[in-house]
């Protein structure tokens, strides 16, 4: 049997596959384990937990290898090293040791299996990714602060400043102020400022839901917001193609790719392009622990992995931003 964990700054995500029968059996969800968002403490501490829920649901089994693609692995030395210890004090599980990567490797190899191509990983954060004669080069993802472009926390951050700008009169109005203000209670202004005095990049992100919500149901502001996102997955997508002759293969993974409205805009821009969701992430682990490059069993364990989601709890769903 094979581990399988992608941690981020949003979620941890454990995956239990039978290497034989290539079936997934265990699926396991918890909180953040990117070190630059939480303690090394807490990200022990979400790893564990999103094994527990894996073998909860897989039931009596021996893992017998693992792999962990952690957020923040191969940043930086001092990030390197605090991730081997986490990983270490946490895998008692395999015989053998674990391979430790980083998460948009994982992504990378989802939909390359191993191949040239590239991807863009558009959750939380954003960063984009290519391989080229078999080596991974990476691009973007600098900091919520300069960069992300896309990402949950980006399209949030841009529908506060449009709301912002309605409720001043310099554009339209737009359904986004009541929308922000039912959800947190408090007027545009109060929660604006508590947002700021109380900043966490994951509640922000999660805006990003309203944004989209509002979008749906017809408002201009937000639809606006949703195709500046796309056009900002489009520059890296184009920018990383311009390293390539001819056709490549494309894909763009993440919780962004929730969003019908931005995958139908993507999907009209680029035939053939591989999308799938932030949780399937590790699946990409899973089939490079194997040395596997068969696309029709890493898109089988995409089925299945999705088919695990209402076994969830509401909780794990939560994570995932699944109603």
């Amino acid at each position: 049997m094979i581990l399988a964990v992608d941690g981020g700054g949003t979620k941890t995500v454990a995956i239990i596959v039978d290497e034989n029968s290539k079936e997934l059996l265990g699926t396991g969800i918890s909180g953040p384990s990117n070190v630059r968002s939480v303690t090394a403490v807490t990200s022990r501490k979400n790893i564990l937990k999103a094994i527990g829920n894996a073998e909860k649901m897989a039931g009596m089994v021996q893992i017998s290898d693992s792999i962990y693609g952690i957020a923040g692995y191969g940043d930086s030395i001092a990030a390197t090293e605090e991730i081997k210890s986490i990983i270490e004090s946490v895998d008692k599980l395999s015989p053998a040791n674990p391979v430790i990567t980083n998460d948009g490797e994982a992504a990378a190899y989802l939909v390359t299996l191993g191949s040239d191509g590239i991807v863009t990983a558009v959750g939380t954060g954003s960063v984009g990714a290519y391989i080229k004669d078999g080596k991974l080069h990476r691009v973007g993802g600098w900091s919520y602060l300069t960069d992300d472009a896309a990402s949950g926390y980006w399209i949030a951050r841009k529908g506060l400043e449009m709301a912002e700008k309605s409720y001043d009169g310099f554009i339209d109005e737009t359904i986004l102020i009541q929308k922000f203000e039912d959800y947190f209670k408090l007027p545009l202004r109060d929660l604006v400022a508590d947002m700021e005095s109380h900043f966490n990049k994951r509640i922000m992100a999660s805006l990003a839901m309203i944004v989209d919500n509002a979008a749906m149901e017809g408002d201009q502001i937000s639809n606006d917001v949703l195709k500046l996102a796309a056009g900002e997955i489009e520059i890296m997508i184009d920018g990383m193609k311009q390293k390539f002759n001819g056709r490549i293969k494309t894909g763009c993974v993440g919780g962004v790719m929730q969003s019908s409205k931005i995958r139908n805009m993507l999907m009209d821009r680029y035939e053939n392009l591989k999308i799938f969701y932030g949780y399937h992430v590790a699946i990409g682990n899973a089939m490079r622990l194997m040395n596997n490059r068969d696309e029709s069993m890493r898109d089988s364990l995409v089925s299945q992995l999705d088919s695990t989601i209402p076994k969830l709890s509401r909780t794990e769903k939560d994570l995932l931003f699944i109603k």
